[in-house]
């Protein structure tokens, strides 16, 4: 019997080349999250139904709503009632403004996206892993959670949030056979990143030794490592996907 993953904001982007790379799979089932219906993302889960032994599910829930969030998902776990693979990527970052001009509205939007909506995620996930004897859970954080930049003050706490999550959960987990990790992309080449004038890009660019952006298809093949089971005696960690960017730097 093939796994069954569930991928939170796999329209585009990370998510995209997570659901692309999860597709390989042989015998899997992927229920593909994102907000709303789209003729781009039926087309995407369209193309990757073709792939064999794969099963590209289309699930549809705002995480700002939390009502909302929670009747879809008992809906969706009353039917695929097993989940062996739970990846918490959906996310939005502002250009960040310094912290004494955000917004309180702003960082309660923020963390109820990136952070509060994949909690509640992950307690009806948990549950449902607990009676089929175990599962794996990634947890999207990010290097603006550790480097210290100033600005974009609610999205670097919520993903902190989201790495103090992974370590508390793996601890707890554990005896139920549930790993936990997370993956803290760095500067990656993505829509997200698309404020960005080419100077400044280009002097990030040259912060990372690597000196270049990321590519969604090298977070998504991490997040894809930690799910196998190669990495079954990693738990509790948040690893860097950065290109040697770092928290140090």
């Amino acid at each position: 019997m093939g796994r069954t993953v569930l991928i939170t904001g796999s329209n585009r982007g990370i998510g995209e080349a997570i659901l692309r790379e999860f597709s390989k799979e042989d015998d899997v089932t992927i229920l593909a999250h994102a907000r709303r219906e789209t003729e781009e993302f039926l087309r995407l889960v369209a193309e990757l139904n073709e792939y064999p032994n794969c099963e590209i599910v289309p699930i549809y829930f705002n995480l700002s709503d939390s009502e909302g969030l929670d009747f879809a998902m008992k809906a969706i776990l009353g039917v695929h009632k097993r989940v062996d693979v739970l990846v918490n990527n959906a996310g939005i970052m502002d250009q960040g403004n310094t912290f004494l001009m955000t917004d309180v509205d702003v960082m309660r939007q923020t963390f109820q996206i990136n952070f509060f909506s994949h909690v509640r995620i992950t307690q009806l996930v948990a549950k449902a892993m607990i009676r089929n004897g175990g599962g794996v859970i990634v947890n999207m954080s990010s290097i603006a959670a550790f480097d210290g930049t100033a600005g974009q003050f609610e999205y670097s706490c919520s993903k902190s949030a989201m790495a103090g999550m992974t370590i508390r959960l793996a601890k707890e987990f554990a005896p139920y056979k549930i790993r936990c990790n997370a993956v803290a992309p760095g500067l990656i080449d993505t829509e997200m990143m698309g404020y960005l004038k080419s100077e400044e890009r280009i002097v990030l660019e040259d912060k990372s030794y690597m000196k270049r952006f990321g590519l969604p298809k090298e977070v998504a093949s991490t997040v894809a490592f930690l799910s196998s089971e190669n990495a079954n005696y990693i738990n509790g960690q948040v690893l860097f996907v950065d290109g040697g960017l770092g928290r140090f730097n």
